[in-house]
């Protein structure tokens, strides 16, 4: 190990999917290269955190796992730490004088020089200009042992100008992935048994601008539904303004592409919204929900809202607060505002008292949860497909799974009982029970 020969790696991800499937291509590459997967970082010669740095909360996260993973070299036989990802992209080099522990920074522009950094081939901070890496087809991923779901993603960076979002600073300007290329990938993805592709990109709405079409991403649904294999496509994170009559068509048509309407609002008060440079209002937000339930009977509603936002008045928040129970998102995940560096809302006056922010955000999620415990009551003796996942760790005879209205990680589970099938069988079943955030469904 002390000569850059292969050893015993673990990695710890943080952030969004997006960072996860960065987390599989680094583990996958340095598997190819003889190295061996640890879970334990114990065990690990060579700890990589591939840290977040989206929000205030998750650049302390991130810094916590790298401490947390420093003790490791000190009483454990860990001799080399890597902070790799979005943190390290944009403080890579304030954060080495003030993180001697760390021995390494890998910015988002140049994952794939993991391996010069671990033969001792590279600097300290190798932290290039950010828009620079895009996943290939032909990149090994590792996957956890048995999985059925997997995320694809689809580009990378984004090119809107969102005034309290760093992504593109972090990330750089859009870039999408050929068709042929995804196809690829996820046609290998299908040999190695996933049945559920999840979609992700910054902002997968604009997807294949960068490459001249249009409406690029319908074109990428049809050509990943003609995968034999394939069960379920999801699309996450759709922007408000930027979703086709073509897709909604395509969920509405018992195809491949289940319906399910990932659409992060972050506000619904017109001022706010001008604030955050979001190019719409209120009104567009109300004719897509409208748009989305008149041509997709039954779809399921995800959205993320920001609360906090400089200027936000009590006002704003009463109006935000009264469209999230008007709409009626069956999922929903609420921020608080963090003021980014060198973002227009960082300049643009003092923001709403963290007090103040952290009442919002408790009456927002307080109000979604009543909205999911009457939408999964509403589920009760409906008929849904579930996807088979694992056996539950708290009750080994009983199944946990995932109907077609529920993301992988971030929207509950469903639990089938009296069931037996196996790891990625999609089962049709009755739900029979349900609570804030779950169901409980038998097989028919």
């Amino acid at each position: 190990m002390s000569d850059g020969s292969p050893g015993k790696l673990g990695l710890v991800s943080l952030g969004c999917p997006k960072n996860l499937v960065d987390s599989e291509e680094m583990l996958g590459t340095l598997r190819s290269a003889g190295w061996d997967i640890v879970a334990d970082e114990s065990e690990a010669d060579v700890i990589v955190v591939n840290t977040c740095g989206f929000i205030e909360s998750a650049r302390e996260e991130s810094i916590a796992a790298l401490l947390e993973a420093a003790r490791f070299k000190e009483a454990g036989r860990c001799r080399l730490l890597v902070a790799a990802g979005c943190l390290a992209q944009r403080y890579g080099a304030a954060l080495a004088a003030e993180l001697p522990e760390v021995d390494a920074f890998l910015g988002t522009a140049d994952l794939e020089r993991l391996g010069q950094i671990l033969a001792r081939r590279a600097g300290r901070v190798l932290v290039g200009p950010a828009g620079h890496h895009l996943q290939r087809a032909g990149t090994p991923r590792f996957l956890e042992p048995g999985a059925r779901s997997a995320y694809l993603k689809i580009a990378d960076g984004c090119s809107r100008r969102c005034a309290f979002c760093a992504i593109p600073q972090i990330r750089g300007p859009a870039r999408s992935r050929p068709i042929d290329d995804i196809v690829v990938e996820a046609s290998l993805l299908a040999a190695r048994g996933i049945v559920e592709l999840n979609l992700v990109a910054q902002d997968s709405s604009a997807y294949g601008r960068d490459l001249g079409r249009g409406q690029g991403i319908v074109a990428l649904v049809r050509a990943l539904e003609a995968i034999e294999g394939v069960r379920w496509i999801r699309l996450l994170y759709l922007y408000p303004d930027s979703v086709p009559d073509a897709l909604l068509e395509a969920m509405a048509g018992h195809s491949k592409l289940v319906p399910y309407l990932d659409v992060p609002i972050q506000h619904a008060s017109a001022s706010v919204l001008r604030r955050m440079r979001r190019g719409h209002g209120p009104a567009a937000l109300r004719r897509l929900l409208a748009r989305a339930r008149r041509r997709v009977p039954g779809v399921f509603l995800r959205t993320a809202v920001l609360v906090g936002h400089p200027g936000e008045t009590k006002g704003d928040f009463d109006e935000l607060l009264a469209f999230v129970q008007e709409a009626g998102f069956h999922h929903l995940g609420a921020f608080r505002y963090s003021a980014e560096e060198g973002t227009a809302s960082a300049r643009s006056g003092e923001p709403v008292s963290k007090r103040v922010s952290y009442d919002r955000w408790r009456r927002i999620m307080a109000a979604q949860r009543k909205i999911a415990r009457r939408l999964n009551r509403a589920l009760v003796g409906t008929e849904i497909e579930v996807l088979v996942e694992a056996p539950d760790d708290d009750r080994g005879f009983v199944l946990r799974g995932r109907h077609r209205g529920q993301a992988p990680e971030v929207d509950g589970v469903t639990y089938l009982v009296s069931c037996e099938a196996r790891r990625g069988d999609i089962v049709r079943a009755r739900v029979i029970d349900s609570s804030d955030h779950d169901l409980v469904a038998e097989p028919l």
